[in-house]
């Protein structure tokens, strides 16, 4: 023990200030190790992630078993597909060519199934629609309209699988490619009777222009949310006030900027233009260093609780004596 008044160690300081100075559970929090508080925070955070983008968690699950199943949501058999091959046979000819029979089938399943984002649809960030279930919806997004045209051109006899990105879903065939090829190399395909091919090399280029194109289009609400989880997180307990503006708004200006240019600068006719990949790069930067505002060196920590006053110059003399 200590004599009276004698200056404590500091890692015996370090834990009483912890104790006396925890009067909020955050700052509990904060009192624990490291690693378990950096665990409990990102379980957190994993969770408001979870419930911003997929509500109904379930859908999450199909989601990814669909991913892995992708040919398997082809279906020629679908009664609803009737309707649309009765209308791209009264659009041709008795002597019409494939490109023709192609062409009018990718016309018809966009007029069929006028666009409309998942979130608008399904409620979620993504969703993978059976041909039945998009039929029956009636509005779809890029997947759900080359879902349908990929069992449709199966239906009238022709050899036509998926092929995706990551930020679009589009048609291919022996002859063409449908549904609006965006030009990039494809990270998924899903040929039929043969299994599906990955191609590792263009996922990292690709889930970054993914990342970007879904932080431009997503409902800005629900952005704000994940946001304002991240912020909540992040911030200490004694962090100063103008330290963490500066972190919110860096992380703000990141969000504005990957609203405005993200979608332009991975898909369109602009897509690939370096200002506008440096404008990306610049927004994730600026979101990057205001993460870093708000979680690095943050504010020391109070020396002295508030319920222990600083010891007078008498008593640490009288403690070194």
């Amino acid at each position: 023990m200590t004599a009276a008044g004698a200056p404590r160690e500091p890692a015996a300081a370090h834990r009483a200030v912890e104790r006396e100075g925890s009067s909020s559970p955050w700052r509990r929090l904060h009192a624990r190790r490291p690693l378990r508080r950096a665990a409990l925070k990102l379980a957190l955070l994993a969770a408001v992630v979870l419930l911003v983008l997929f509500p109904d968690p379930r859908r999450l699950a199909v989601l990814l078993h669909r991913l892995a199943h992708l040919d398997a949501l082809i279906d020629p058999a679908a009664p609803q597909l009737q309707s649309l091959e009765d209308e791209v046979r009264a659009h041709l000819g008795p002597q019409a060519s494939s490109a023709e029979v192609l062409a009018v089938a990718e016309y018809v399943v966009c007029e069929r199934l006028p666009y409309s984002w998942d979130w608008e649809t399904w409620g979620v960030m993504e969703y993978l629609p059976t041909t039945r279930e998009a039929l029956d919806m009636g509005r779809e997004d890029c997947d759900g309209r080359a879902i349908v045209a990929a069992s449709l051109l199966r239906r009238m006899g022709y050899d036509a699988w998926l092929v995706t990105d990551v930020v679009h879903m589009w048609v291919r065939t022996p002859e063409v490619e449908l549904m609006s090829p965006t030009g990039f190399a494809a990270t998924l395909e899903a040929p039929a009777d043969a299994p599906a091919r990955l191609d590792v090399s263009s996922a990292a280029l690709n889930l970054a222009r993914g990342l970007a194109y879904g932080v431009s289009v997503f409902p800005l609400e629900r952005e704000l949310i994940i946001l304002a989880a991240i912020v909540l997180l992040t911030l200490h307990p004694w962090i100063s006030r103008r330290r963490a503006a500066a972190g919110v708004a860096l992380l703000v200006a990141g969000l504005a900027g990957l609203r405005v240019v993200g979608a332009a600068a991975v898909s369109g006719p602009q897509a690939g233009d370096p200002m506008l990949a440096l404008a990306v790069a610049g927004s994730i930067g600026s979101a990057a260093a205001g993460w870093c505002v708000l979680a690095l060196k943050a504010g020391a920590r109070p020396r002295h609780s508030l319920s222990e006053p600083p010891e007078s110059p008498e008593a640490r003399a009288a403690g070194r004596g």
